[in-house]
Parts: structure tokens; C-alpha cells; sequence
């Protein structure tokens, strides 16, 4: 019996027949295309590959697939770019496998079918082979090789257990260079930039997220040259330091030590240097000093600097005599004259904002290893052998610039873990908590103590779920809640979210930003009134008293200069005083004898709270 054809399906068939002929018409566009681009380069010596653009083509088609699986959207396209780099010119895989299993299976997976494999019988043979003409090498083995003149280690294949088989160079186009190191853990960090770990995250994710409070940089191509510099730059901390860090913070955690974060409200590129990092750090130490003074807690010192040359903007742009342009966001970003030059973001202030971050951090270890503190107040206060005590001071900054942030992350292999390398302490802000957002994509995949910014329109159930993502393992020292109310409106929202953490079992911190939520204009200026300061902070403990949560610490905008920015204070500042030496450029900072000011009373709450625990 002969079967009829229904139309539908007739149809159905006939448009299935449309679409991969469309789908050939395109291939075959892409594959001309790429040999287009061959031609157009400039004619100076062997083609360079471009790994890095690869990945962020897949992963974009990934992110954009709907019924598509991931798995089916790579395959494709790592065959069309693998017969696209073949338009281009004849590019051989090279591979030395020794006397292991044969690595074929997986050398295709990973670059398609396109380009011939030859097999070679030494290492040496496969870099020879891609240092002369148009080869990839794969080498065998789980130890770097050293990749030699114009070679950069750009991938590994990985067995199915997840651990390394091979290792792949080859000549990388300078604007996805990734610096061939001579190290095994800085060739790791350098290869691992940018690929999916074992938990599906990777450094480079967040591009597929919403990002609030990016820069929108003009020139695509030199932000991009600029990335490439610094994901080739040292990184700034040590991952020893950071894992000693979250010991500390798991102190503070248990209730047995209290953190201290504070510095300037935004690092200047102008205003840097030895002095006023050292005034910085013997500020803090000096406050530390009080606190101690007045209850048995242990202090953590942590800064804010080595990285916080960047802040989020109620606005984007500003208004001056009809004239509208970019807001200024920090010196990592722009500059803060008004002009349409200066106010453009530059990504090449991103490299500024390393060598000085670079800087800041020599001179705050050079500083702590020579327990440096030239203050006379906390040697009468606690004793010489108190002062010359070990001082571990700590770096923090907002994860506001991704750019920055992905560039600087690195791959561990000693502990199998990505570090934000940039900084100590990194922390979401209150604009930029989304929980789909960039920001928190990007932090809840490294192994760093993270803040998070609290503010008044955070709801209880929105914090328990932004806690899951970035501290799903309630691990003590990894997450710092960082409240910024303001001194009217601490006592109507924190108890809810306090309440919440604590019915939980989370052991996150609870610290207290009594700066952001008291900001008021006086006249042009923004300015703050350290009553209301010291107002958020007593009520904060009083919150934490009630609902049987430790308050565990303070975040602070302040200077050791003689600024005039904040209201009040033991050696009052009046309204009057703010021009005097209003200096800051972005918010009101405290001046040294306001933030000891503001000390004092830290030190009394603790020791009410002291008082309590002998009591108890």
C-alpha cells in the first residue's frame, strides 16, 4: 500500500530542505569570509591564532542558543572556525603523544577535523614544528613545557576525570596574548584564563550578564589590548595571603575578633604617594589600637586600597551650562575635568591603576614587615610590646570594572581554585547586586572573602538567595554582609535581614557602612554629620544584640589628611569649614580625628557588649 504525504508534513519537509540550504549558503560565506581575511592582513610573516576570540564567539552562541544544546552549538562551531583558520592558511596539529594513549580523540573534539595531524616522536619536534611554519603542537603530559620564541601556551586537553593530558601552543595573535610564562603555575593561571572549570564558571561569564555600571568604552580594540596587558601582569596578592585572610574572617565569623575596613573613598592618580599610604595604614592601626584598648577583640585590618580607583553613579552624565557629559566614575574610568576629553572613558587607565595599585602594595608589606608605626598615641594607649606586635594589613576594593577584575583572576593549582588576584577582599555593591547581574556572576566563582552591600531595598528572602549563590557552602571568612542604611532607616530594615542569616545557620559577617546611607548636601557639597555615623553604628549593635547576631565589624570612608569633608566631630567641622579643604572627588570622607572619633565609640559598643558576655 502505497503511504500519502500529508500536506503539513510535505511542507514541514520542504522548509527542513530551505533551511539547510540557507545553512550551506552561509558556511560557505563564512569559509570565503575567512579566506577574505587572510588576504586583508598585512603580509608579515606566519598567521597568528586568536584562542581567546574562539571562546568568546562560542560562548556567545551558547548564551543566545535556545533549543540548540551547548554541547551541539560548540561542535559547530569549533568545525567552522577549524575550516575557517584552513581558509586562512594550511594549518597542521603537530602532536607528540610518547608512549601514552593515542590523544586523537581529543585533539579533534577540541580543534575539529579540519587540519592535518602528524605525529612527532619528541616535544622538542612539536615546538620546532609550530615555531617554524603554520602548526599547533600538543604535547603530552600534566607538567608546562616551555613553549620557546613566539610560542604562548594557550589550552590543555583534559582526560575524563579532569585532569591535564596535554598541552597546546602555538602563535597567538597579540590581542589575545596571553604571556607565555616561564612558571608552572603562571602558565596554568595564563591557560586556564577565560575556560569553564569543573562547576561550569568561568572568569569571562559575566559578559553574558546584565552589567550595571560599566564603562562604555569607545574603542573595543584597544580596551581590548589593554586586557591583554594586564592578564599578563603579575598579579598583586599572593594566594597564601588570601586564604590567611579568610582565617581571620572565620575568627570574625566565630565571634572572636572584630573587622576593621576603611580608607579612601576613591584612590586618586594625582594625590599618591608613600606618605599617604602610610598615613592609611597607621590610621588604622591606631584605631585598631582603641578598640583593643577597650575590649579583649582581636582586629582585622583591612584596607581600602591597592584597587579602589572606580565608583558606581547615582547618574550616568552631569549637567553644567547645558553642557552634558559623562559622569566622573574615578580615575580608573575618566577624568574629572569637565571637558569631553577627560570625561571619555580610557581603558588604558585601567594600566595606570595596576602600576599604582602595584606600588601601593610593595609599600604596604615594606610597611608591615617593619611594624611600621610612628604612633605615639598607641604606644601609650597599649604598650610597646603591643605596637611592635605583627601587623597583617590587608587590601579590599569593589569589583565594580569586570574588565579589570576577569584580567586579574588566576587559576590556583595547588588548591584548584580561582583567586581574584587583584586585591585581598573584593565586594559587590548596592547597585550592583543583582542576582542575574555581572557582579555577582563574577564573584560567586572565586575563592576570595567577597562583601556584599546591604541596602535599604533589600528584602530578607532577596539576601538568603544572593548568600546561596556566593557562599553556597557557608564557609566561615567567605562572606561579609556589609549594611549601609542610614542612621533613620538601620533600625526599620536590618532586623529582618539579621533575623534571616541567623534562623538560617549562615555564617556570614555582619559589618556595618555607616557612610553611604548619611550622605546630604550642604549647599553644592555632599557632606555627612558624624553624629549620624555614630548613630548607625550604636543602633547596629543594638540590632545584632537583639536578634542574637555578632556584629562583626565597620566599613569606613576616611583619610589620615586634614580634609574639611564630613560634619562634626571632637575637634568640630562646621558647614562653613567644608571649602576649606573639600578635597575628595567623589564622596565625604572622615578626617583622622574623626575616624578616631568614630573609634572611640566602636571601642565603647565593644566593651558594653564585653561587659555583657562576663555577665552572661
Amino acid at each position: 500500500m502505497t503511504h500519502m504525504i500529508s500536506a503539513p508534513l510535505a511542507a514541514l519537509r520542504s522548509e527542513i530542505d530551505r533551511l539547510d540550504d540557507a545553512i550551506l549558503d552561509l558556511v560557505e560565506r563564512r569559509i570565503a569570509v575567512s579566506a577574505d581575511v587572510a588576504r586583508s592582513k598585512p603580509a608579515d610573516g606566519l598567521l597568528k591564532i586568536r584562542p581567546r576570540r574562539e571562546d568568546e564567539v562560542i560562548e556567545r552562541q551558547v548564551g543566545r542558543a535556545r533549543r540548540a544544546p551547548a554541547a551541539l552549538v560548540k561542535r559547530l562551531w569549533r568545525e567552522l572556525m577549524a575550516h575557517g583558520l584552513q581558509a586562512q592558511a594550511r594549518t597542521e596539529i603537530v602532536l607528540c603523544e610518547g608512549n601514552g594513549p593515542s590523544l586523537a580523540p581529543l585533539v579533534r573534539d577540541r580543534f575539529g577535523s579540519a587540519a592535518p595531524l602528524r605525529r612527532v616522536a619528541t616535544p622538542a619536534a612539536a615546538l620546532e614544528a609550530a615555531q617554524r611554519g603554520e602548526a599547533i603542537a600538543v604535547i603530552c603530559g600534566s607538567h608546562d613545557p616551555h613553549g620557546g620564541s613566539g610560542l604562548t601556551l594557550f589550552d590543555r586537553l583534559h582526560d575524563q576525570d579532569g585532569s591535564v593530558v596535554a598541552h597546546v601552543l602555538g602563535r597567538v595573535a597579540p590581542e589575545d596574548a596571553r604571556k607565555a610564562c616561564g612558571a608552572p603555575a603562571q602558565c596554568v593561571a595564563a591557560v586556564a584564563m577565560e575556560r569553564h572549570d569543573l562547576q561550569g564558571w568561568t572568569p569571562a561569564g559575566w559578559r553574558h550578564r546584565p552589567a550595571a555600571q560599566m564603562p562604555a568604552y569607545p574603542d573595543a580594540e584597544v580596551l581590548a589590548q589593554v586586557e591583554a596587558e594586564l592578564a599578563a601582569a603579575p598579579p598583586l596578592v599572593e594566594v597564601a595571603d588570601i586564604v590567611h585572610l579568610k582565617s581571620r574572617l572565620a575568627e570574625v565569623a566565630a565571634g572572636r575578633a572584630f573587622l576593621l575596613q576603611g580608607g579612601d573613598c576613591a584612590e586618586s592618580f594625582a594625590e599618591f604617594g608613600a606618605d599617604k599610604v602610610r598615613t592609611t595604614f597607621n590610621l588604622l592601626l591606631q584605631m585598631s589600637a582603641l578598640l583593643r584598648a577597650e575590649s579583649d577583640c582581636d582586629v582585622v585590618h583591612l584596607a581600602r586600597i591597592a584597587g579602589q580607583f572606580a565608583k558606581p553613579r547615582s547618574s550616568l552624565s552631569e549637567t553644567i551650562d547645558g553642557v552634558t557629559l559623562p559622569s566622573y566614575r574615578g580615575d580608573a574610568v575618566n577624568g574629572a575635568a569637565f571637558t569631553q576629553a577627560s570625561r571619555t572613558p580610557d581603558p588604558n587607565r585601567l594600566l595606570h591603576a595596576l602600576r599604582q595599585a602595584q606600588v601601593t602594595v610593595e609599600l604596604l608589606d615594606a610597611f608591615a614587615a617593619a611594624a611600621y608605626a610612628d604612633i605615639p598615641e598607641l604606644h601609650r594607649s597599649v604598650g610597646s610590646s603591643e605596637a611592635a606586635r605583627p601587623v597583617h594589613m590587608f587590601t579590599s576594593h569593589e569589583a565594580l570594572l569586570l574588565n579589570y577584575e576577569q584580567a586579574l583572576t588566576r587559576f590556583d593549582p595547588e588548591t584548584g581554585r580561582w583567586w581574584a588576584r587583584s586585591g585581598h577582599m573584593v565586594w559587590i555593591g548596592d547597585r550592583t547586586r543583582a542576582l542575574d547581574g555581572a557582579h555577582v556572576e563574577y564573584a560567586r566563582g572565586v575563592a576570595n572573602p567577597v562583601g556584599l552591600k546591604c541596602g535599604p531595598t533589600m528584602e530578607a528572602d532577596e539576601l538568603l538567595r544572593l548568600i546561596d549563590t556566593l557562599d553556597p557552602d557557608n564557609e566561615p571568612g567567605r562572606l561579609v554582609l556589609i549594611g549601609r542604611f542610614g542612621a533613620g532607616a538601620v533600625a526599620e530594615h536590618l532586623p529582618a535581614l539579621m533575623r534571616a542569616t541567623r534562623r538560617e545557620g549562615r555564617n556570614a559577617i555582619w559589618s556595618v557602612d555607616p557612610m553611604h546611607g548619611n550622605t546630604r548636601s550642604a549647599g553644592a557639597l555632599k557632606t555627612r554629620l558624624l553624629g549620624d555615623i555614630v548613630a548607625e553604628i550604636e543602633t547596629f549593635f543594638e540590632v545584632a544584640q537583639a536578634e542574637g547576631v555578632h556584629a562583626g565589624g565597620v566599613h569606613l570612608e576616611m583619610t589620615g589628611a586634614d580634609v574639611t569633608e564630613c560634619l562634626g566631630g571632637s575637634l568640630p567641622l562646621f558647614e562653613a569649614d567644608l571649602p576649606r579643604r573639600y578635597l575628595t572627588h567623589c564622596d565625604p570622607r572622615l578626617n583622622r580625628a574623626q575616624a578616631l572619633d568614630v573609634a572611640a565609640a566602636i571601642a565603647k559598643a565593644l566593651a558594653k557588649r564585653q561587659l555583657r558576655s562576663d555577665a552572661a
